[in-house]
């Protein structure tokens, strides 16, 4: 497979400071609901070995036909106490539900990989300036629709987050260092490697 060629969006990336070269990279996916995070994500994780996906937290129930492996499930009274704990990277209310992702533990030569809401894309950008956030965005909202629905949403709740789509691409195009549309799944997968490539580019030649 050939290497895909920069994109204008991983162009944008050599503009921001990186971490010392013996220190991770934070890679950021968020979106809100229906963009392909999840999928995308896995995409990238299995093309990329050296990319540490930390699996997050969540209260809310598994949707029907979601794999086990998409979150940790737990009650509220176990992520409250994590957070008493200290023990979320970032971590944030969305929809009556809590979600967060655990302090990482990343091993040598790896770099961080999350997918997050925009909710908790705004606490990593507080927490570390020098993360590389990636905004994922739906080719429409009916395509953004039809995904929510395909993976078990109820009505209700798809109303609410495409509601709630508006403001958080609002407030992500803020903090993201890049744009990705998900059109299609292997042209948004080569673009986010770009962006990565050109990230761990320019923290080498530091």
């Amino acid at each position: 497979r050939s290497t895909p060629k920069p994109s204008s969006a991983a162009s944008d990336v050599y503009k921001r400071q990186m971490p010392e070269a013996s220190e991770p990279i934070v890679f950021v996916v968020c979106g809100a609901g229906g963009v392909g995070k999840g999928t995308l994500v896995a995409g990238l994780v299995e093309r990329d070995s050296t990319l540490h996906l930390s699996r997050s937290w969540t209260t809310r129930a598994r949707r029907s036909g979601e794999s086990p492996n998409a979150y940790v499930y737990v009650t509220e009274a176990e992520f409250r106490e994590r957070v008493e704990d200290d023990g979320f990277y970032e971590w944030a209310e969305f929809l009556d539900h809590l979600y967060g992702t655990p302090t990482p533990a990343v091993p040598a030569g790896n770099d961080l990989l999350l997918e997050i809401d925009v909710q908790g894309a705004q606490a990593v950008r507080q927490r570390d300036s020098k993360a590389v956030i990636v905004l994922l965005l739906p080719p429409d909202r009916e395509e953004q629709r039809r995904r929510m629905k395909s993976r078990g949403d109820d009505e209700g709740d798809i109303e609410r987050r495409l509601e709630a789509s508006i403001h958080e691409e609002e407030l992500a195009r803020g903090l993201a260092d890049a744009v990705v549309l998900n059109g299609g799944l292997e042209e948004a997968i080569s673009e986010v490697e770009s962006i990565i490539r050109v990230a761990r580019e320019t923290r080498s030649t530091k």
